[in-house]
């Protein structure tokens, strides 16, 4: 269990949090592409790290992120026309730049100097992969932007799902790093193909099925920390392993087994008691099976508000007479995975945990950011921004490897089986 001040400092996103100021030296995910895709379309309101922002695409196509509330009199730029430029409020015509400088203000006498000393907040822009990224830290701090390989996939090996959570973010993180879990929530007996991970093309699920207590192991890396989850299996001289990668601040590969789609993750902090997932599906050898994947996983949204009809009100919509087909009777393991984690309240008191061995992942993961937040104001470098680290030669893998080998070993027996069992020309 946490303290309840250890518990604040994990849960808490502002800016002066120190939490807050830790994610802020990072680039992270603002809004999707598709928000503002129309050039001089309208602006979006977003909501990041507590802060209340609004993003524009200008007529010219040019990207800004800038505080939601005009300097002059607190209107919100959301409302405001989208010119080339810039956003100008509707109350007095001030006109807002990306960069947030005020550039004009015509209700004000022509020779007046004022709009110079002002500046609102605003944020650089990079857009990629179907998102468009931010760095919210200090100018002199900002680091390059993280080059994962899965920004240049095309659209036909990409899908970028984006979730509203009712909840803290760390309860959502945490059952990523939660590798017993699947056993039981995410079990679908596998008796509707549609809807089940086979169906989803993600076999490996019903791999490791035979062993509900795997073996949990951890450990530091260079750009945050590295997860196995080691698993009996029928024959005593082979081990099942799926090994997550975690990086800095709030991501994360999902364990998939041999030419299965990947899954990246990423939780972002709406504000103390909200956030967005965002589902990264992604496929270097081959086309996405879009339809399959929303009904696996039940998470298909709309902008603007990203959510779904699941909420704590309607109990998730469970069926508990689905439950001989299903294990916990929610349709979708988005939803499954919301359903618990919502159920927890909006930030859960963890000083009443009981934690056992399956949490071990969750325990280190706490120890950890908790020593970075000490390391950040001791002002030691951080894990994830140097700008030498290789984003390409970082995977999750789920597959069998010998039991006496080391558990981080088990990329090379995945890759080895992908390279002796190639995908068929008809599928890629």
């Amino acid at each position: 269990m946490l303290t309840k001040e250890s518990n604040m400092l994990l849960t808490r996103v502002g800016p002066d949090a120190p939490l807050g100021r830790f994610f802020r030296r990072y680039w992270i995910p603002a809004a999707l592409s598709e928000e503002v895709a129309e050039p001089g379309g309208s602006p979006a309101r977003v909501g990041l790290l507590g802060e209340k922002l609004v993003i524009f695409r200008d007529p010219a196509g040019v990207v800004g992120l800038v505080k939601e509330y005009c300097p002059h009199r607190g209107a919100s730029l959301v409302y405001g026309r989208n010119e080339k430029g810039g956003l100008r409020c509707l109350y007095h015509g001030w006109k807002i730049a990306q960069s947030g400088a005020v550039v004009e203000t015509p209700a004000e006498p022509e020779d007046s100097h004022f709009k110079d000393r002002l500046c609102q907040p605003a944020y650089p822009v990079h857009e990629a992969g179907g998102v468009i990224w931010t760095y919210m830290g200090p100018k002199e701090l900002q680091p390059p932007v993280p080059d994962f390989p899965w920004l240049k996939l095309p659209s036909s090996r990409l899908l970028v799902v984006k979730m509203y959570q009712d909840c803290n973010y760390l309860q959502g993180l945490e059952g990523d790093l939660d590798p017993a879990h699947p056993n039981y929530l995410h079990r679908d007996f596998e008796l509707e193909k549609d809807k089940s991970w086979a169906g989803a093309g993600w076999n490996s699920i019903s791999l490791l099925m035979s062993d509900g207590a795997p073996v949990i192991q951890c450990e530091e890396t260079s750009h945050l920390m590295r997860v196995g989850a080691i698993r009996k299996t029928a024959d005593p001289d082979k081990r099942y392993v799926r090994l997550t990668e975690w990086i800095a601040p709030f991501y994360t590969y999902i364990s998939t087994g041999p030419h299965e789609s990947q899954l990246f993750k990423m939780w972002l902090p709406i504000d103390d008691e909200s956030c967005f997932t965002f589902y990264v599906h992604l496929d270097f050898e081959k086309p996405l099976n879009v339809p399959a994947i929303y009904a696996n996983w039940g998470h298909r949204t709309e902008k603007p508000h990203y959510r779904t009809a699941h909420t704590l009100a309607n109990m998730h919509l469970q069926d508990r007479g689905r439950m001989a087909h299903n294990f916990s009777g929610v349709e979708g393991a988005a939803i499954q995975d919301r359903a618990v984690q919502e159920s927890m309240g909006a930030i859960f008191d963890r000083s009443q945990e009981h934690l056992g061995t399956s949490d071990k992942a969750v325990v280190f993961y706490r120890s950890l950011i908790l020593k970075k937040l000490r390391e950040m104001d001791e002002g030691k470098p951080l894990p994830g921004l140097d700008p030498s680290l290789r984003f390409d030669e970082m995977r999750a893998c789920s597959w069998y490897m010998p039991a006496e080998e080391p558990w981080q070993t088990v990329r090379r027996y995945q890759e080895q089986y992908e390279q002796e069992n190639p995908l068929p020309l008809a599928a890629q």
